[in-house]
């Protein structure tokens, strides 16, 4: 598990090839680690599990680290096409204390979802809820700490979405941390963009 939290943490901050490609090196250990488990332990079953879904993270390092991965900001394919210089438009759900709440649509190992998740521009990366990871079957890879709102720190379950859409924007191979009452996006999925946050819509400039 330890390298799993280790390729998952240098694939969150990855930039180059190179990156990528010690990303990758990090998940083949950790398949390699799952495959020594002996058939007579009785981790064997989780083990056999685990491996398979390294295999997956593994080869979707393996096609960043050789440029030949989707770009994480394109469209889905289905999605009508958006004017020049506008990478995503997102409708407005409505405010909670004044954040707006958006329609997200998480992917992972059991299937997909949508749910409304808050749209907070102060907040680095994204936050889901115990329940949102269950309904879609997100992969837990390790834990990280975070400051809550009373300046404490906590310890939560970090996890792997194969895919976050909304708006026309699609992210892949989103590391999220897990807890809380309530879904946040971070500037993890959208920081990169000129944002326009109107009374019924959200745009996203690139």
């Amino acid at each position: 598990m330890n390298r799993a939290t280790s390729a998952v943490a240098i694939g969150q901050s990855a930039q180059s090839k190179a990156d990528w490609q010690l990303a990758a090196s990090r998940w083949q250990q950790a398949i390699a680690l799952m495959e020594q488990v002996p058939s007579s332990s009785p981790n064997q079953a989780q083990a056999k599990t685990k491996a398979q879904e390294y295999k997956q993270h593994l080869a979707s390092a393996q096609r960043r680290a050789t440029g030949s991965i989707v770009p994480a900001s394109a469209a889905i394919a289905a999605a009508p096409a958006l004017p020049a210089g506008l990478a995503a438009q997102i409708p407005i759900q409505r405010r909670q204390g004044g954040t707006p709440v958006v329609a997200v649509t998480l992917r992972a190992t059991t299937g997909s979802q949508t749910f409304p998740m808050l749209f907070d521009t102060g907040a680095t990366g994204t936050l889901i809820t115990a329940e949102m990871a269950q309904a879609v079957g997100v992969t837990v890879v390790g834990e990280t700490q975070a400051r809550i709102a009373d300046g404490s720190v906590v310890t939560l379950p970090v996890g792997l979405v194969n895919a976050v859409e909304l708006g026309g924007l699609r992210r892949e191979q989103v590391v999220v941390a897990i807890g809380g009452s309530y879904g946040l996006l971070g500037q993890d999925i959208y920081g990169e963009y000129g944002i326009a946050i109107g009374s019924h819509m959200i745009h996203l400039h690139q």
